[in-house]
């Protein structure tokens, strides 16, 4: 840990480069994710679009429906995530318990190395 000290303080040129690396990582992915949500508008659009077209008289009650849909599901979808964490997280503490078990039974091992001849 010291030598990576030691060298980023005598290298700052590396950390500008780390730095710029980490910018464009950050841009890059922001920038997909910005596409993503516009395509999703412009399906939006088209749906609401299609439904106007196809009945123009409730195209309005249609579309409520379909948001109101869209937002029940979402709902939904969080909290059966939620669940499914929560349920991870119980079972990541009984692996810890169940390791620290099984380490009081075996004991510590020590790992000692070999002595050197003289």
């Amino acid at each position: 840990m010291d030598e990576i000290i030691k060298y980023v303080t005598n290298h700052p040129f590396t950390v500008l480069i780390a730095v710029f690396c980490a910018f464009l990582i950050t841009w890059f992915i922001f920038k997909k994710l910005f596409k993503l949500a516009f395509f999703m508008f412009l399906i939006f659009l088209g749906i609401c679009g299609y439904f106007y077209l196809k009945n123009p008289d409730t195209a309005r009650e249609n579309i409520g429906k379909t948001l109101e849909t869209a937002k029940t599901k979402t709902f939904e979808t969080l909290e059966k995530g939620k669940a499914t964490y929560d349920k991870g997280k119980e079972y990541v503490e009984k692996g810890k318990k169940m390791k620290e078990d099984v380490d009081k039974i075996l004991g510590p091992t020590k790992e000692t190395a070999p002595e050197p001849e003289p």
